[in-house]
């Protein structure tokens, strides 16, 4: 697939099939993250424990519900609602904190996200769950972060199931101004 051409097809998806990702696969995209260009050090966690991600996605609905946050609150809210859609992998991007950290980690986001699109992969980037690993200690020890590192966002994985929690697109804004 051509770059131009993934760009226009990527899209957020929160529906995975009960599938796995295919180990090439899922290196190449971890390696579109290692390739993009980064303002600092990130570190890529690879979730793929079926109990891992089970207790990451039961942590993440409960902070969600008590974060005070309309929006969150709302949406752990829809009937059936889980906040990582059954995907078989998780890609947490952590970051040492620094002016850039949250930069460097979005950086590669996009191209695991652009990747995974070219892959035949569907994915969706997520921050709800380091608000579930706020309030999990005992997982974020097992995700053994280096020394200095916290998480800042994630990327989920996997093949598309449907259009469960789907958002429709945003109408195309005039939002380009050439001077």
């Amino acid at each position: 697939m051509e770059t131009l051409a993934a760009l226009a097809k990527r899209k957020s998806v929160r529906d995975y099939q009960n599938r796995g990702v295919e180990k090439e696969k899922l290196a190449a995209v971890i390696a579109a993250g290692r390739q993009a260009p980064k303002a600092g050090p990130v570190q890529f966690t690879v979730v793929r424990e079926a109990e891992c991600l089970k207790r990451l996605n039961d942590a993440t609905l409960a902070a969600m519900k008590n974060s005070g946050n309309e929006f969150l609150v709302g949406r752990a809210s829809l009937p059936g609602y889980q906040p990582l859609y059954g995907a078989p992998v998780l890609i947490l991007v952590s970051a040492p904190s620094g002016p850039y950290a949250r930069d460097a980690a979005a950086g590669a986001v996009v191209a695991m996200t652009i990747a995974a699109t070219d892959l035949g992969l569907g994915s969706c980037y997520v921050v709800s769950p380091v608000l579930g690993l706020a309030g999990e200690p005992g997982l974020t020890e097992r995700l053994a972060l280096p020394e200095g590192f916290a998480p800042l966002c994630g990327v989920l994985l996997g093949y598309p199931g449907g259009d469960r929690f789907s958002t429709p697109a945003a109408e195309a804004a005039e939002n380009v101004n050439f001077v």
